[in-house]
């Protein structure tokens, strides 16, 4: 009997210890560390930044061609080229469609490079319109300079005074259809261009060719009586 509970004393003592020494080694271990992943983007984000950097590219070379264009020296033609503007409109609502709204730095840009592209446009189409009311100036007085008896200072003032008074007519109209004035502003505006219009033109006519000129200048112009 002592010899059987001794026996099973010792099994005891040495599982006891087996059992400790299993948990030691479980506790003193380093737990394994979780190494996040990183989210593995769309193929449709992909595919949006890379028309995203196209367009950009594509904005940024347009832009430089239009800084490096020379100045005009000699006639120039208007130009018309919507075709940009139209793809880039078209992407963007393609965009909107899909619910992909365009960065904001990409619609900064895009509508920054639409801005400069349309002034350009616009200087260039100012340009033929001043070059070809020049060119209309010029061969009217060239006409009329033999009846009126024109020296060459007077043709030459009297192109400047034509100038000017397209230039305060065309002020006129944007100023009118801008809504910046009423009917009767832009009549009193219109009385005093034209008052401004005959000074000048006094100012280098003898009253002999001014009086010629009043009673024929609707019909040098074209205007009929």
């Amino acid at each position: 009997m002592k010899d059987t509970s001794l026996g099973q004393l010792l099994l005891v003592i040495l599982l006891g210890s087996g059992s400790a020494a299993v948990t030691s080694s479980l506790l003193s271990g380093d737990e394994p560390q979780v190494v996040p992943q990183a989210p593995t983007p769309s193929v449709d984000l992909v595919a949006q930044l890379d028309d995203l950097r196209a367009e950009n590219a594509k904005l940024s070379e347009r832009i430089a061609d239009l800084e490096l264009r020379p100045e005009p020296s000699e006639r120039v033609a208007a130009v018309e080229d919507t075709e940009f503007e139209e793809e880039v409109r078209a992407f963007m609502e393609q965009m909107s469609e899909k619910e992909k709204a365009s960065p904001v730095v990409l619609q900064s840009k895009v509508e920054s490079a639409l801005t400069s592209i349309r002034e350009q446009e616009a200087f260039q189409k100012q340009q033929v319109k001043d070059q070809q009311r020049d060119e209309w100036i010029s061969s009217r007085i060239e006409k009329i300079a033999p009846e009126l008896g024109l020296t060459q200072y007077q043709s030459d003032e009297m192109a400047l005074t034509w100038r000017a008074r397209a230039e305060m007519d065309a002020e006129l109209a944007r100023l009118w259809q801008a809504g910046e004035i009423d009917s009767q502003q832009a009549g009193e505006i219109k009385t005093a261009n034209n008052e401004r219009h005959q000074a000048n033109l006094q100012a280098f006519l003898s009253a002999e060719q001014y009086e010629t000129y009043s009673s024929n200048i609707n019909r040098w112009l074209g205007r009929g009586k």
